[in-house]
């Protein structure tokens, strides 16, 4: 913060700022020493600042705003910052687990979070939507709400968006099974993310009408559709509030009719 008065924020933010800036400097330090093969002689262990400012009261949230060089008597916050350990970190944390490099990001969710709010979760560690999905099954997304500063129902809302079914592709299988007729052998593959919850496929319907599930597997559904359900809208649903809804088309395709070579088309007489 300048000298300048400027526009209140939150004070965990302005902490969660320093202490993001503070990881990146611990960061870089750490590659120069692998890259150019020094050792690290030196860390940065403790770091104090005074910082004058104003403080604000807002819905329950304390909110500060740098003072100016001409306020008065501005209220002094004295700040220490001071290095823990990872025992420390593992006693008082709740664990969660590690990104994938294939999970979906936050951003995939389009525009159901703003800048600041992801930067807030960003900031908790909670960048994928697996990380979403699994602050549900822990049971602390109310806590991360709170922390983050977010509504309680858009948090539900986003969390039911985030864990509903993601389809990638939807194909035809046509196995043989013995002497059944082709409609009856016909299978839909339907790949993607999420497809099972607790286990359990979620209810898909195509054109209207139930279609029976014969596999069932997270990134994997195998259906068993009617001869009249190979095209169509599918919806795939866990929660009624956050449907997947597609529209495929996986009808076979009739060969052409061969065209005649200088009027002969080869039928004998």
């Amino acid at each position: 913060m300048n000298g300048d008065t400027g526009e209140a924020v939150a004070l965990e933010d302005f902490i969660q700022a320093v202490q993001s800036q503070l990881d990146t400097a611990q960061a870089r330090m750490t590659l120069k020493a692998q890259n150019d093969r020094l050792p690290l002689t030196f860390a940065i262990r403790d770091i104090s600042m005074d910082l004058k400012a104003h403080l604000e009261l807002n819905q329950g949230e304390l909110r500060i705003r740098p003072a100016g060089p001409s306020d008065k008597d501005p209220t002094v916050l004295h700040l220490v910052f001071t290095a823990i350990t990872k025992p420390m970190i593992e006693e008082n944390a709740v664990p969660m687990s590690i990104d994938d490099k294939n999970e979906v990001p936050l951003s995939a969710l389009g525009d159901e979070f703003d800048p600041a709010e992801r930067r807030r979760l960003e900031g908790i560690g909670v960048r994928t939507v697996e990380k979403l999905n699994e602050m549900e099954r822990r049971g602390i997304s109310g806590s991360v709400g709170r922390i983050t500063r977010l509504a309680p129902d858009k948090l539900e809302q986003v969390l039911a968006r985030a864990s509903r079914p993601m389809v990638d592709d939807v194909s035809r299988d046509g196995t043989d099974e013995g002497d059944q007729t082709d409609e009856l052998r016909q299978r839909l593959r339907v790949k993607g993310r999420n497809l099972l919850r607790g286990g359990m496929p979620p209810q898909v319907m195509i054109a209207g009408r139930p279609v029976n599930v014969v596999q069932a597997h997270d990134n994997e559904l195998v259906l068993a559709p009617d001869h009249d359900q190979l095209a169509g809208q599918m919806s795939l649903t866990h929660d009624p509030r956050a449907p997947t809804e597609l529209w495929f088309d996986q009808q076979p395709r009739r060969p052409l009719p061969a065209t005649p070579v200088n009027g002969f088309d080869g039928a004998q007489p």
